[in-house]
């Protein structure tokens, strides 16, 4: 089975407030997100957000990073989630991309090569590498790789068998992978 990771811990520098509960077409950010893990075809979804913030997410199961791994970025959520919620396979997505609905999900979880360490999406320009799948077997190595300073999610994937699907394989229309950074852009 695999678990949805909706990363919504970001300190959202340039977007002023909160990104994940920012408002979209009537549902907030990372309601839009869980609803698409969900809906896709994920068994779960946990809610990976900043302690502060912990009590906003209504009746969704939220985690924060593990005290080692606390405020280390994306990985440091991936793997917290990894380490307290066990599964085969996690569904990770930002919930700063409102247009990825579950139709997307449920085309990533079917393409996700179930041998590959991790299955990414990318456009022909940029790679989405928080648009994945990942292997619930990495929980070890990502924590090694936390603990040595290393936080980039490029670079991670780099060091572990990376798949990457084609955006257009998901949706044709590249606009619903876009990164909303500011509240304008919305």
């Amino acid at each position: 089975m695999t678990t949805g990771i909706v990363l919504a811990g970001g300190q959202s520098r340039r977007f002023g407030s909160p990104k994940a509960f920012a408002d979209y077409e009537g549902r907030l950010f990372w309601e839009r997100a869980h609803e698409a893990l969900l809906a896709g075809g994920c068994s779960g979804a946990i809610v990976s957000a900043r302690p502060e913030h912990a009590g906003r997410f209504g009746g969704a199961d939220v985690i924060m990073d593990l005290p080692e791994f606390s405020g280390a970025g994306p990985l440091a959520g991936i793997c917290s989630a990894m380490k307290l919620r066990p599964a085969d396979g996690f569904a990770v997505m930002p919930c700063d991309m409102p247009g990825i609905g579950p139709m997307e999900v449920r085309k990533l979880l079917t393409l996700a090569d179930p041998d590959a360490d991790v299955t990414a999406v990318r456009t022909k320009d940029h790679p989405i590498p928080l648009f994945s799948v990942w292997s619930g077997r990495l929980a070890g190595r990502i924590g090694e790789a936390l603990l040595r300073g290393e936080r980039g999610v490029m670079p991670f994937l780099a060091s572990v068998e990376t798949e990457w699907i084609d955006a257009r394989e998901l949706n044709p229309d590249l606009s619903v992978f876009r990164n909303v950074n500011t509240p304008n852009e919305q």
